[in-house]
């Protein structure tokens, strides 16, 4: 026990030293490249939005190896992530606790939706920045009683489909008794034995007090030689249980992790215009957020500055604070303009996947445009008043290639949906159609998100006075309500590891072909053209017969 109080100091101290990811600097804006300004003004002079397929970007020559290329970018003033400042979108089947947690496992940043009620989110967000000192630890393992059969246990696998081979044994008050492992179970020959027949008994197995952190279960299980290491209380009651593959893969991965001053995760959460949400605000502040989103279909009005306004004078400089949507240079100064400034403005009116905006309202600008006229209005502020914004780019990205371009235009940030929509860790439902593997989506201001939540609804202005705000309507308020999105099904993609792999690479490549080391140099050289819908065909696999299943 003595040996195991020493890794906790020993732990902490670890944690007192890494550097935090909320930058000491602060952002000052960016340098876009002169081919760049004189091609968008031409365009701008003649009323012509260009969406992501419309440019593509000029090869120059380059000594640089991809790996070489270095992504660090401004989310908010003062929050710089590893990851190109890739975020989550803060939608209902994209971000909750697990996917902001894997996200920012990779550098990136998840936005928790506020289609919950607050103490939930709340919940949600102080889960996701402590689980820095306990990753890789399941919380509620499964757990069988040692009068169990070895069959009733294999049918519970064979039924859930469960890919784990440890399981801990444990009495009807939760105390432990034993581990069973793949080991035992390979040595059962023709027989049905009772669990407790099979497993390793409690003095045999090393565990760790409750309250031991990812550092010392780590020292813990390399220094013991175990591959899991059960979690118990002062009265020997299971409470978690550390995995080596989890806890292994944290370590090797830490130098990417988006973490805040204090060593925690960063995870940001939405809210909306209303005056509860200043309570919402109040109880994420007080459980650790640093990263708030005003969240509504059109940022650049009244009820969205006079809520900036009240955060600042309620938080101050405590809480970094992004504001959007808003897609246009006149509405940018009107955030801007004013005493009350944000940390950070989204852009994006009606480009995403799910989105119906611009057909049901007539608004919205091609992303390309929208991206560029914002980034106009943030340099006047710049230059004007030395208070630099950065851009985040929310909604028409599919690619890594979307990013660069994005990038390339003014944006220092990405917000992704559908992306990461499709990944193990959001929310969303898996859905086997035709032999292959999908999860569901929905858009905000989909009908059925806005029938369920008010939280939707009042991010589309459906919430006309105070019965509005209930959860449940009534079937004559629902006939009046007005989707501004849809739903449906997005392919499988896998873990947010695996897709923010594969984002990262294609960034990297990107910049290098530009001869970029950073994304800040990259800004500077970058030269774009306009294409034809015929090189977007050129650009995409063409010819040939897909036959993969």
């Amino acid at each position: 026990m003595a040996s195991i109080e020493k890794d906790k100091a020993s732990a902490t101290s670890l944690m007192a030293a890494i550097p935090p990811v909320v930058a000491e600097e602060i952002f000052q804006g960016v340098n876009l490249s002169k081919d760049v300004i004189d091609l968008m003004e031409k365009k701008r002079a003649n009323r012509e939005a260009l969406s992501f397929d419309e440019i593509t970007l000029e090869d120059k020559p380059s000594d640089l190896h991809p790996n070489q290329v270095k992504l660090h970018s401004f989310l908010t003033r003062r929050i710089k992530l590893k990851g190109s400042g890739i975020c989550s979108a803060a939608m209902d089947t994209v971000t909750e606790k697990e996917l902001a947690l894997a996200i920012a496992k990779m550098g990136g940043l998840g936005i928790l939706h506020r289609n919950l009620d607050p103490e939930t989110q709340a919940n949600m967000l102080r889960w996701v920045r402590l689980k820095i000192h306990y990753g890789g630890m399941i919380e509620k393992p499964i757990t069988f009683k040692p009068e169990d059969r070895y069959s009733f246990l294999q049918k519970h696998v064979r039924e859930k489909g469960w890919t784990f081979t440890s399981f801990p044994i444990v009495s009807d008050a939760g105390k432990l008794l034993g581990l069973l492992t793949r080991d035992e179970m390979e040595f059962v020959e023709g027989l049905n034995p009772k669990l407790s027949e099979m497993m390793k008994t409690r003095n045999s197995i090393v565990t760790a007090p409750e309250g031991t952190t990812t550092e010392q279960a780590y020292k813990i299980m390399k220094d013991q030689k175990v591959k899991k290491l059960p979690v118990v209380d002062k009265d020997d009651r299971l409470v978690g249980m550390y995995v080596w593959n989890d806890v292994k893969n944290d370590q090797r991965k830490r130098d990417l992790f988006s973490l805040d001053q204090k060593g925690n995760f960063l995870v940001g959460a939405a809210i909306g215009l209303g005056p509860e949400d200043l309570v919402r605000a109040k109880l994420l502040v007080n459980n650790g957020c640093q990263l708030l989103v005003l969240d509504s279909s059109h940022g650049a009005c009244k009820a969205a500055k006079d809520q900036l306004g009240k955060l600042r004078e309620k938080f101050g400089n405590k809480v970094e604070i992004i504001v959007g949507n808003i897609a246009s240079y006149e509405s940018a100064m009107y955030l801007l303009e004013g005493d009350h400034k944000p940390d950070g403005l989204k852009v994006g009116i009606g480009p995403g996947s799910i989105c119906t905006t611009r057909s049901v309202t007539g608004h919205g600008i091609p992303q390309v445009t929208a991206i560029y006229e914002v980034w106009r209005a943030t340099r006047v502020i710049g230059e004007k008043e030395g208070y630099h914004v950065p851009i985040i780019a929310d909604g028409g990205i599919r690619t890594s290639g979307d990013i660069v371009k994005g990038l390339a235009l003014g944006a220092s940030a990405v917000m992704l949906g559908s992306v990461f929509a499709g990944t193990t860790e959001s929310p969303g439902m898996l859905v086997v159609k035709g032999g292959k593997r999908y999860k569901t989506i929905r858009g905000m201001g989909s009908r059925s998100a806005m029938q369920e939540r008010s939280g939707s609804r009042g991010r589309y202005y459906q919430q006309r006075d105070e019965n509005t705000f209930a959860e449940e309507l009534t079937s004559q308020q629902l006939e009046k309500v007005v989707p501004e999105g849809v739903e449906g099904l997005v392919e499988f993609k896998g873990t947010v590891e695996k897709v923010m792999l594969e984002l990262i690479g294609g960034i990297q490549s990107g910049l290098a072909h530009t001869g970029a080391t950073d994304v800040s140099s990259f800004q500077k050289r970058a030269t774009i053209w306009c294409q034809s819908f015929g090189g977007v065909a050129e650009g995409k696999p063409h010819s040939i017969v897909d036959v993969r299943d």
